[in-house]
């Protein structure tokens, strides 16, 4: 065998050597890649998460909604409650007025 023989012989196993590699490399790859339609762990935690942001954000709505309500709610109770001592308070002056004239009258009888 020649020395260009050897050369062309080691060439064709090298590169068969090469072929043969790429190609297990690409089985490997082929038969350990996971399914896109499979969920991974990590797409699993992203949708979670925003699962929870997309709930915290309703929650906060209505929080802020049923906060409105509620200020709205204690205006109102205010507001009546104002009139209502209002209402209390010129009672009391109107009975004390009475009592005045009540008096007067009674006095005014002796």
């Amino acid at each position: 065998m020649s020395q260009i023989e050897l050369i062309i012989f080691t060439s064709i196993v090298l590169f068969i050597t090469f072929s043969l590699g790429w190609l297990a490399r690409i089985l490997i790859e082929k038969l350990s890649h996971k399914s896109s339609r499979t969920p991974t762990g990590d797409r699993l935690m992203a949708e979670s998460f925003h699962k929870a942001e997309t709930d915290h954000a309703l929650i906060v709505d209505q929080l802020k909604k049923r906060d409105t309500e509620l200020t709205n709610k204690l205006a109102q109770a205010q507001a009546e409650l104002k009139a209502t001592m209002d209402g209390l308070h010129n009672a009391r002056v109107e009975i004390e007025n009475l009592k005045e004239i009540s008096q007067k009258t009674k006095k005014d009888k002796k």
